[in-house]
């Protein structure tokens, strides 16, 4: 550090001849007495999972942990808050400003020892979190002439700092260490999280030129870090820059968990392969998890004359791929309906073969469905379902009778298909539906019919869930009259008559707890309703 910067540092803290003496003046700090390892894995482990807790926490027992100066603790949390996750330095760096404040005394001792040099790591990556810049800035002269890793984080935020002069100085120092794997990791997934921030695209910047024309080993490094920032930047960069080879393309394709990724490789190895006239590399993506990426495979092999893969995926599980097969097939000239009817015809056709019939079939081939509305699989009757839908077969009694079905998946497709008949099925089965004994996915597809019923139906269902025990029924209800009194109300020009009328007089007089005076009085006056007292 410059003396210039000693020299800054000083005269701002009021300092006499003896340096190491605390003003008088000064509050308490506001610190954690003694803090343990496991309570800074635990504030790390909350701030990671992004459990709704601040960061304060943490910066606190980081600051009252250099305070105490354990040794073991300090080298600890050190290797810590290195194998923490992006967002932890993110919010620790908002977070320390924060907290310093609580801490006066401790911040003068602290930048004592920072002006003295007697600061450890961790103390001057917690000074890089000052609130004053001449801090931060003291902080960064000596980060940068630091050999320890904890200094990498620190100082890559302060290379995004608002202040010039801090980063200028941040800057240069993290220059050098972006030629080094073990540094430039840590450096990437960091710099690519602030890269939003105004001050941040630089440093972004600067890590897609080293993944641009970097070492091959950085660049190799980066494909297979943990982190799924830096690995989507270093793939989409090095696939721009020419700088991944086919199998390359087709391992990330394969076996990478992000989604982006998988699909830009494929893209990429498809065009690789087509330009190469290596197309039976790319075989292996028709076994892909990911559909764009088994659809892009058949869509190539198709090109170059190979429509049997099209034909396997015509039962694909996706619709996309499916679409992708059928479409194959109609330009070989050959209709996909043919081979659908042959599919289900079979002893266990395939759960994409019902519905790929659902999708090319006409009326007449309604009847190859029913049977499989017991197929063994959920995925299976919930594809039935929807075929008999689209395909203008969907049979009203036959269909109620699913609403039981033990798949979610199901009945959320068998509800889809009654909406038409929402008016015309048996009420008082669906009530018996709703009840609060019924498993979460019935009571769901029931209110859902009830809902389409009409106006009154829906408002009488959704005053009794008002107080259901069910979080997820109670939410759905008010949401509902919520949106009824702000969408529909004003223009629900009729009115409840009858029994109706008092059913819904009675809701509201018990509703009130739940929904509030205000809410029920609105609801009286679009209903043209009075409160029981004065009915």
């Amino acid at each position: 550090m410059t003396r210039g910067l000693v020299r800054k540092l000083l005269p701002r803290l009021g300092a006499r001849a003896d340096v190491r003496r605390v003003p008088a003046h000064l509050r308490d700090d506001r610190l954690p007495v003694r803090p343990t390892a496991q309570q800074l894995r635990d504030a790390t482990a909350a701030v990671e999972s992004r459990q709704g807790r601040d960061a304060d926490e943490l910066a606190a027992l980081l600051l009252a942990a250099d305070r105490d100066g354990d040794p073991r603790l300090v080298a600890g949390t050190g290797q810590l808050l290195l194998r923490a996750h992006p967002r932890v330095w993110l919010m620790l760096d908002v977070a320390a400003r924060r907290v310093w404040w609580r801490a006066p005394r401790w911040s003068a001792v602290a930048v004592r020892r920072l002006s003295l040099g007697e600061s450890s790591p961790l103390g001057l990556t917690l000074a890089a979190f000052h609130p004053d810049g001449h801090v931060r800035e003291a902080a960064v002269a000596r980060l940068a002439e630091l050999h320890d890793t904890l200094a990498v984080p620190a100082l890559t935020l302060r290379a995004c700092d608002w202040v010039p002069q801090i980063r200028d100085r941040a800057r240069p120092a993290l220059e050098h260490r972006l030629a080094e794997p073990s540094t430039a990791m840590p450096v990437a997934a960091l710099a690519l999280a602030l890269g939003e921030r105004r001050e941040g695209r630089w440093l972004a910047d600067r890590i897609e030129t080293v993944f641009r024309e970097g070492p091959v080993e950085l660049l190799t490094a980066a494909l297979a870090v943990p982190d799924r920032r830096t690995r989507r930047a270093a793939h989409l960069t090095a696939l721009a820059a020419g700088r991944l080879d086919l199998a390359q393309m087709l391992h990330a394709a394969e076996h990478d968990d992000d989604l982006p990724i998988r699909i830009r490789c494929a893209e990429a190895a498809v065009k690789t392969a087509v330009a190469a006239k290596t197309f039976d590399l790319v075989r292996p993506l028709l076994s892909s998890g990911t559909a764009v990426v088994r659809a892009e495979a058949v869509q190539l092999l198709a090109r170059e004359g190979d429509i049997a893969p099209a034909v396997a995926a015509l039962a694909d599980r996706s619709p996309t791929v499916r679409a992708v097969a059928q479409a194959v097939l109609r330009r070989a000239g050959s209709e996909p309906v043919e081979h659908y009817r042959r599919l289900v015809m079979t002893a266990f056709p395939e759960p994409g073969a019902i519905a790929g019939l659902g999708e090319t079939g006409t009326t007449d081939d309604a009847g190859l469905i029913p049977s499989w509305l017991d197929h063994p699989q959920p995925r299976g009757r919930a594809a039935a379902v929807r075929a008999l839908r689209h395909l203008g077969a969907a049979d009203p009694d036959t269909l109620s009778a699913m609403l039981t079905d033990p798949s979610g998946a199901v009945t959320r497709q068998v509800t889809i298909a009654l909406r038409p008949w929402a008016s015309r099925l048996d009420l008082a089965r669906l009530r018996e539906l709703l009840t609060a004994n019924n498993p979460h996915h019935i009571r769901t597809a029931a209110y859902r019919l009830l809902h389409e019923r009409d106006t009154w139906t829906r408002l009488l269902i959704d005053l009794e869930l008002v107080a259901d025990p069910s979080p997820w029924m109670r939410d759905l209800a008010r949401s509902d009259i919520a949106a009824w009194l702000t969408r529909e109300a004003a223009t629900t020009y009729s009115a409840p008559q009858g029994g109706t009328a008092d059913a819904l007089t009675r809701h509201l007089y018990d509703a009130e707890d739940a929904l509030g005076p205000d809410q029920v009085r609105l609801l009286r006056f679009h209903l043209g309703l009075k409160p029981p007292s004065t009915a």
